[in-house]
């Protein structure tokens, strides 16, 4: 699924003491697979929320009220689909960083070209502010998820692991008193394509359906979205 690349190197005599790997996640075909991470990614309230409560109640209210309602569903969907081709595109390229004895993780984002985001961006974590951590298995790539003290942050919150490094990382983050949790792959994969289905019906199955049906005025958002989102992927890269 993944290119993944790891590198430790020895400093002031201490065996391995920086650990660092990168993540190649690149191309057209890899974009899947993207989009599969980011969906787990998502906070569990924030994903109910965007993902399955306010569409459910938007498409409710296309059925069962009103079906010019279909306007403001699509331009719903059309935003959240930026939103999530946009989001994905932190799993192109990343490059993660970390010295055992420092309670620090260091990241760089190497985003799409072209991209709507700033590339080559990095960002510290400080364990210090990571409550706990949790351990994904999707399809044999494993992947963790940070929990901050904060409800809302800015820093990263996931990026992808080599499967060698994994108990590494455990141990480091177990080290500086983050508490670190686990799940099988079967668990995993299981709560994650529940998220991608239902995300992929509302906000791309239906809407995408509903150009055919409805006027083609209320699709509008849909359509450029689509149009703008394909012209970036194909520039990208197979």
């Amino acid at each position: 699924m993944s290119a993944l690349q790891s590198d430790e190197h020895d400093v002031k005599g201490q065996k391995s003491s920086v650990t660092t790997w990168t993540t190649d996640l690149s191309g057209f075909e890899r974009f899947p697979h993207r989009l599969w991470f980011n969906v787990a990614d998502f906070g569990r309230v924030l994903w109910w929320s965007l993902f399955a409560v306010v569409p459910a109640v938007l498409f409710a209210g296309v059925i069962f009220f009103d079906d010019g309602l279909i306007e403001p569903y699509n331009l719903f969907c059309a935003g959240m689909m930026m939103f999530l081709v946009q989001m994905s595109e932190r799993y192109i390229n990343t490059t993660i960083e970390f010295e055992h004895d420092n309670g620090s993780i260091e990241t760089t984002f190497h985003m799409g070209d072209p991209t709507l985001f700033r590339s080559d961006q990095e960002a510290t974590v400080s364990l210090e502010d990571v409550e706990s951590a949790r351990f994904l298995s999707l399809a044999g790539q494993p992947m963790v998820r940070l929990h901050y003290n904060k409800t809302f942050s800015v820093k990263p919150s996931s990026f992808l692991i080599p499967p060698d490094k994994k108990p590494q990382f455990r141990e480091f983050l177990q080290r500086h008193n983050v508490s670190v949790h686990g799940e099988s792959e079967t668990n995993s994969t299981r709560w994650v394509w529940g998220r991608f289905v239902v995300t992929a019906l509302f906000i791309g199955v239906i809407p995408f359906s509903a150009m055919f049906i409805s006027p083609i005025q209320y699709s509008w958002a849909v359509l450029l979205v689509l149009t703008v989102t394909s012209i970036f992927l194909v520039r990208q890269g197979f």
